[in-house]
């Protein structure tokens, strides 16, 4: 019986530990000791709707398109968000010599290599746009190498903050105790007995398209800069492009020689754009007279695609959408390297 005690005081302490420190649970994680959660898409880890159950898959390996020949090596620098992110996309779908990634919320330091063709290019999800551009782009610092600075604190008070803080703790908690196939399946049936009987659903998610598809509120039902549906007054549209011209202005003083721009579109903004006042947020970036910088845009491709140009349980694109992306991107890069050639 004592051996059965210590067992569970033991049990509980680690998993109290792992609850309270995110870099424990991410060795856990790491061990395949516990699932992330994101296995069936980010919206179905909100909604548990059985209906938007979509396992994860590997996209298979994409082959940019070959690029002329060129006396100037080609690097590509990226500043985006979880679409960009290591899992989705890397060195080898661009048709570049050198890459490098960071997030909206790190820092990169950066050495130029000016004997090559410096490309930067700014990828954000349509929902954080206005945010990412309320102020010009300075996560970016010339320095003697090139490296990434994590957006972390080292200062002992403020990770005990983080650690004991409510919503991330129980995050945490609720990753490590009952994201397993089990609770998954018990929250699952949860979830269908309260659609199907009250029509009502998590309040993290949005059905749309006559409750065919799931997006995330922040799309739709929220009046903050997130939604497809807050209005944009023309001011503001001034302001994200001025914030796009001071941030070329800064890139090109650095030593890069392209900055382009790509927003993509919130799911909910190709597959129900009706569903309240669009706010036409991309279009009118696009479109701005005073738009200084060149830009990859998918809004209409990916509507033509419909449902196929999003993942049925998540936020993110298809393997067919992120290819298309991809296209694009590489043909800009392609098209400026043959313009510096000539």
């Amino acid at each position: 019986m004592k051996f059965l005690k210590y067992t569970i005081l033991v049990l509980g302490c680690i998993i109290w530990a792992c609850g309270l420190n995110p870099t424990l649970l991410a060795l856990v994680g790491k061990y395949k000791l516990i699932t992330d959660g994101y296995q069936y898409g980010d919206l179905y880890r909100m909604a548990n709707l059985s209906a938007f159950k979509d396992p994860r898959k590997e996209c298979p390996d994409y082959t940019p398109p070959a690029r002329k020949d060129s006396s100037r090596k080609v690097h590509l620098y990226i500043v985006g968000d979880s679409f960009t992110e290591n899992q989705r996309v890397g060195k080898s779908d661009f048709a570049v010599d050198r890459y490098q990634y960071v997030k909206w919320s790190d820092m990169l330091h950066v050495k130029l290599d000016t004997s090559a063709t410096n490309i930067l290019l700014l990828e954000s999800v349509e929902r954080h746009f206005r945010q990412h551009l309320a102020t010009p782009v300075t996560s970016i610092i010339p320095d003697s190498t090139t490296f990434v600075q994590r957006a972390t604190t080292t200062k002992f008070m403020h990770k005990l903050d983080e650690a004991f803080n409510g919503k991330q703790a129980q995050d945490r908690f609720e990753a490590l105790l009952f994201q397993n196939e089990a609770f998954l399946k018990v929250k699952e049936w949860k979830a269908d007995f309260t659609y199907h009987l009250f029509h009502r659903i998590n309040t993290s998610v949005t059905l749309v398209d006559n409750d065919r598809s799931v997006v995330s509120y922040m799309d739709t039902d929220t009046p903050h800069v997130t939604s497809s549906f807050s209005k944009i007054r023309e001011s503001e549209l001034d302001s994200l492009v001025m914030n796009l011209q001071i941030t070329e202005d800064s890139a090109l003083a650095m030593g890069f020689d392209l900055v382009a721009l790509s927003i993509i579109p919130n799911k909910v903004s190709v597959l129900q754009p009706e569903y309240d006042v669009y706010n036409q947020l991309i279009e009118r970036v696009y479109q701005h007279p005073k738009l200084p910088v060149p830009y990859i845009d998918v809004l209409s491709d990916f509507r033509n695609m419909g449902t196929a140009s999003y993942l049925k349980g998540d936020s993110h694109w298809t393997c067919e959408a992120q290819n298309l992306w991809l296209n694009k991107v590489n043909t800009l890069i392609n098209s400026f390297v043959d313009q510096e050639n000539i």
